[in-house]
């Protein structure tokens, strides 16, 4: 359903929704319209994933959602952008939640009119599909990028995670909208482990039937699945959880493989089973800044891409997912496999080149979690925070 153009008082500006490839690529290149270039610790995301995720014949989460965008204009100039989309896996998985929307892709200049505007738009469209509470910023989901980065300006943007600048956050606040939950970003040192989590490692890694191995890529689709199902076992009791779909896992397969790091990957087996996993992955954007946000569009970036990969690889990862299914997690025998795993991929990161990384996202409210991250030797150094208002 459109919305028309709003006006924006006292200014000029309006609202358009996005119709068609021309208003797509203004929507997709806001973030260079407002000025994200000044920041030295932005990267230029890579837009051909934007494009497929945005794209009803390629995007997988199309298949179960809807999505509408929105540009705001002044005098001709993009000024700001926002997205609303309704997920109907969320409604399907969390039926105790109904009528909840989602906002994402949200980039404005320091304009709260701007701002309110964008979510008038946005609010308007959610309102017509039945919905009576706005949730996000999220691209797409929970499994996509995930909030308004509100603490840690200062160290550079890793694969996969947002970064905007320190005002955002109060243009979000200035259109109604207050905190839904924080989410956490952990700075760990490879090589540099607590001696007590070494212990319970060892004791561990020590028991019968017990092996850490590298996901092979010789059959990566296998250890997708297995991503998949310790993935939707370990995190769904989460906050938001969504669970990966076929089609989510076929892009993975096919589109993720060169980024992979057999030796910072692994899988944690019991008797032969897979019982948890350890994806991280070494941080791509260090490669790509001087891309602008173009890869596939330009041949020379993916040459540039494909040598770097293989001769001057990244110095930091992010560690991604890190969790134990459920059955073995709930054991006491088996229950410490996480810190098998956190000491795997320290010591083998270090050895394999690697000075430290991310570790994201973890929620604010996961308390176990989090003072076992931090008994790990990591530190808390970002945090990105999801905001809701009821419409």
């Amino acid at each position: 359903m459109a919305v028309p153009a709003q006006q924006i008082s006292p200014s000029r500006a309006e609202v358009r929704p996005v119709r068609g490839k021309k208003d797509l690529e203004t929507f997709l290149h806001v973030p260079w319209a407002v000025g994200m270039k000044e920041d030295p610790n932005w990267v230029p995301p890579l837009l051909d994933d934007y494009r497929r995720q945005l794209n009803p014949k390629k995007s997988p989460f199309l298949k179960h959602g809807e999505i509408e965008c929105f540009t705001a204009f002044d005098s001709g100039h993009p000024v700001g952008r926002v997205s609303v989309q309704i997920d109907r896996e969320f409604d399907r998985i969390h039926p105790e939640e109904p009528g909840v929307a989602f906002f994402g892709f949200f980039e404005c200049a320091e304009r709260p009119d701007v701002s309110r505007a964008l979510f008038a738009a946005a609010e308007q469209w959610a309102r017509s599909k039945g919905r009576n509470r706005l949730r996000g910023p999220f691209t797409l989901d929970t499994k996509g990028e995930v909030g308004v980065l509100i603490e840690g300006f200062d160290t550079p943007q890793r694969i996969g995670t947002t970064h905007n600048k320190p005002y955002l956050g109060a243009m979000v606040e200035a259109a109604g909208y207050s905190k839904a939950k924080d989410f956490y970003g952990w700075w760990f040192t490879a090589g540099h482990v607590d001696e007590r989590t070494k212990r319970i490692a060892e004791k561990t890694k020590a028991l019968p039937g017990v092996k850490v191995r590298p996901m092979d890529l010789k059959n990566f689709r296998r250890e997708v699945d297995i991503v998949r199902d310790v993935f939707n076992s370990a995190w769904k009791e989460n906050w938001g959880f969504i669970p990966f779909t076929n089609e989510e896992l076929e892009i993975i397969a096919t589109e993720y493989k060169m980024f992979v790091d057999t030796e910072i990957a692994l899988v944690a087996e019991v008797e032969g089973k897979p019982a948890a996993i350890c994806l991280a992955i070494p941080d791509i954007n260090e490669m790509v800044r001087d891309f602008d946000g173009e890869l596939m569009r330009n041949p020379l970036h993916l040459v540039k891409l494909l040598w770097r990969l293989k001769f001057r690889r990244p110095k930091h990862a992010r560690l991604m997912l890190l969790g134990v299914k459920e059955g073995f997690r709930a054991s006491h025998k088996y229950g410490t496999l996480a810190a098998v795993l956190y000491v795997e991929v320290a010591e083998r990161g270090y050895n394999h080149g690697y000075v430290g990384g991310e570790l994201s996202w973890t929620l604010e409210d996961n308390v176990l979690i989090n003072r076992g991250i931090e008994r790990m030797g990591a530190r808390k150094y970002k945090t990105w925070r999801v905001y809701e208002k009821r419409l």
